[in-house]
């Protein structure tokens, strides 16, 4: 198969355009007959949180605000508000624990745990976590992803284009991404 080089902006473009799609394949799942379901909150979770990764500093591609540092940009406010509804719920509830998203009961010893009606001798813990399940709220936060999608889908091929115009193909062909071997981080001593 023929490789290419390409642009570290023609693969943040393929990069992000391929998490938007990830999280709408999330959100079809979310929404489907999973609804109402413990495994329905897992599906918004990776909606929300793949919706992110574009937006943070991704090893060897770096932030798509590279590519749209006026980002979230669009006419409609309320879009905005979405990507920005997004992102705080990505970085403060679901990909990292905050003190926002984190309820805390403390159960004193001799006194009834209010979650399994049994008192113990010790003390013990209830922990919340926040959750955003409500369909309603997916249905609006999710226009923001399909319009960021579609907006990745028109640069993405306006990139190819520009950079691959000119070239002779013989077939489909692989981008050249320099990607090393898989590495695990080493510990520190």
């Amino acid at each position: 198969m023929q490789r290419f080089s390409a642009s570290k902006k023609l693969l943040r473009l393929i990069s992000a355009r391929y998490d938007m799609a990830n999280a709408l394949d999330a959100y079809s799942h979310f929404t489907g007959s999973l609804t109402g379901t413990p495994i329905a909150e897992y599906f918004f979770c990776a909606m929300v949180v793949v919706y992110g990764r574009p937006f943070t500093e991704n090893h060897g591609l770096g932030n798509i605000k590279c590519e749209y540092p006026n980002y979230p940009d669009f006419p409609d406010q309320e879009m905005n508000d979405r990507h920005l509804r997004l992102m705080d719920i990505r970085n403060k509830f679901l990909a990292h624990s905050s003190a926002e998203g984190t309820k805390i009961i403390v159960i004193p010893p001799r006194t009834s745990n209010p979650l399994t009606g049994i008192v113990s001798n010790q003390f013990d813990h209830n922990v919340g976590k926040r959750t955003f399940l409500d369909p309603r709220f997916a249905d609006w936060l999710v226009k923001v992803v399909y319009e960021f999608k579609g907006r990745l889908d028109t640069d993405t091929k306006k990139q190819m284009e520009t950079e691959f115009s000119g070239q002779t193909f013989t077939g489909p062909f692989e981008i050249d991404t320099t990607w090393n071997d898989f590495k695990w981080t080493d510990a520190k001593n």
